[in-house]
């Protein structure tokens, strides 16, 4: 066998296998689409997220709420399920710290199919201050200690005596009761934008 011949087959050898890779490629192209960035998910949460017991790192889960549609076509049908993580849980501390919670989605995966790696926008929330609530403790137990204070001296350092040992009863109330941690309950319709444009297959209806 000539070189010639022998060139010629390699050449031929290469060329079909180009060919093949194109219509692959096309292939693919058409039973896929990208999603692009500000593509609304709307998600059902499969567990409760509290913020006195997650951590950052936890794991969460969860489906579609509704379908995700292109130029009027289901590309990601209602049902799906998508995975995430919380990115930072702060529990309610007393006196200063409000509960805060953030979560986000990882993973989309379409029915029989593959799961896909999504980046998202955060569930972000902070709860109540504790200010007004501890205020009200603070300044209750005062007044019932001034009050006290006078039944018991009637007299002007009775009163401050007992107004000052009110306040730190109070004090002490508040501390003791002012923990307002909140969670985002199982079931409860939770919605996302994509941050990046992400290839998916194209749900076959």
């Amino acid at each position: 066998m000539s070189k010639r011949v022998v060139t010629g087959s390699v050449v031929s050898a290469i060329a079909a296998a180009l060919l093949m890779t194109a219509a692959s490629a096309a292939l693919a192209g058409e039973n896929s689409v990208v999603l692009m960035p500000g593509t609304r998910i709307t998600v059902v949460l499969g567990q409760t997220i509290a913020t006195a017991t997650a951590r950052a790192g936890d794991h969460i889960d969860g489906e579609l709420a509704r379908d995700i549609t292109m130029n009027g076509r289901i590309v990601v049908p209602k049902g799906s399920r998508v995975e995430g993580r919380v990115v930072a849980a702060t529990p309610s501390g007393t006196l200063s710290q409000p509960a805060a919670l953030d979560f986000t989605l990882t993973e989309l995966t379409p029915p029989g199919g593959l799961s896909i790696p999504i980046a998202t926008s955060h569930y972000s929330r902070k709860g109540e201050t504790h200010t007004k609530h501890e205020v009200e403790y603070i300044a209750g137990g005062a007044a019932v200690g001034a009050l006290i204070g006078q039944l018991a001296g009637r007299d002007t350092k009775s009163t401050l005596t007992g107004t000052a040992a009110g306040a730190v009863a109070g004090t002490a109330a508040a501390a003791a009761t002012g923990r307002l941690d909140f969670q985002v309950e199982a079931g409860r319709t939770v919605g996302f934008t994509l941050r990046k444009a992400t290839r998916v297959p194209v749900f076959m209806q």
